[in-house]
């Protein structure tokens, strides 16, 4: 008797020390990255600056209205290559970062390149992650006939010079600013496909995939109910470190007077425009290279956190 009373004493603690270990669960796969993400400084700060860039994208209408007075394409008589702070009297509002050689106030021309510059970037990730995905996923599952037809396309875009290419379909064609994107998306969508490749030729062969052949689930369902969200991390990383790219390749373009036409302001055009005048007003080159110099350097900063974040190999 004593001795099963003294069983039962001992055991009767037992549950409840079960149900507080269950209860505890282990954070999930998006929430081990996030703890990651958040550790890396540089990638919150590049995150937090693409934010605000965005806002001020976004905003620009207003901003002009209210905080700067002025019109991208309004042109100050008389008031062209002013410093910074310049007012052409105590009454009027300042064109606080100065003005451009027509007299418009550059801190509203950068808000509104900003807009440009940036849905641009945005644009052109989106088709290229479209392209690269589908074309990807079919040379990577399919195989054979498909995967040689894709496979030979790339290669042969890939030899190409990317920024010659550019430079001709944008000569010859002339596309506007939002059409500049999908130049830019139709000749770099490559490098995603090949990534996406070489995920579904990795995720095909495991042993879930082939149970879902077996029970009969289609070729779609597979494709993007199975693999593709197992192959998404890697291309996340490739979106995001593509934004600066694509920044980058505009600016170039807009340089050599490809890319963004005036009188819509990029601050790829409003550097070429400012070159002229490097000596007489050397701000209208500095302002519009340090965003562009600032923007991409924080796509970076966030695409590198998010690639260690994403890393499924990373335990810390």
């Amino acid at each position: 008797m004593t001795t099963q009373g003294t069983t039962a004493t001992i055991s009767q603690p037992l549950p409840d020390i079960f149900a507080a270990q269950a209860a505890l669960k282990s954070p999930g796969l998006l929430a081990l990255a996030w703890r990651r993400f958040w550790r890396d400084k540089l990638a919150v700060v590049g995150t937090a600056v693409l934010l605000l860039l965005g806002l001020m994208a976004l905003l620009a209408t207003p901003l002009a209205s209210e905080v700067t007075h002025f019109q991208p394409e309004q042109i100050e008589l008389l008031g062209n290559l002013k410093p910074l702070g310049w007012a052409r009297t105590p009454e009027r509002p300042a064109h606080w970062l100065g003005t451009d050689e027509l007299g418009r106030d550059v801190l509203t021309r950068i808000m509104f390149g900003a807009q440009v510059s940036l849905f641009i970037a945005v644009l052109t990730v989106a088709l290229t992650l479209t392209i690269g995905t589908l074309s990807g996923a079919m040379a990577g599952y399919f195989g054979g006939v498909v995967d040689m037809i894709i496979s030979a396309l790339i290669n042969v875009l890939l030899s190409v010079p990317l920024l010659f290419l550019l430079i001709l379909i944008s000569a010859v064609f002339r596309p506007p600013w939002w059409g500049l994107a999908i130049v830019l998306a139709s000749v770099s969508w490559t490098g995603v496909a090949r990534l996406v490749r070489g995920e579904f030729l990795t995720i095909k062969v495991r042993d879930y995939i082939e149970a879902a052949r077996v029970i009969g689930s289609s070729n779609p369902r597979i494709i993007f109910r199975h693999i593709l969200p197992n192959a998404t991390s890697p291309m996340i990383v490739a979106a995001t470190l593509q934004i600066g790219g694509v920044i980058l390749t505009e600016t170039a373009l807009s340089f050599l007077g490809f890319g963004v036409q005036p009188p819509t302001p990029s601050w790829g055009n409003m550097l070429t425009n400012a070159q002229q005048y490097l000596f007489l007003a050397p701000v209208n080159i500095f302002v519009p290279g340090l965003f562009i110099f600032v923007t991409v350097l924080s796509v970076n900063f966030m695409g590198n956190g998010l690639r260690d974040a994403l890393d499924p190999r990373l335990k810390q």
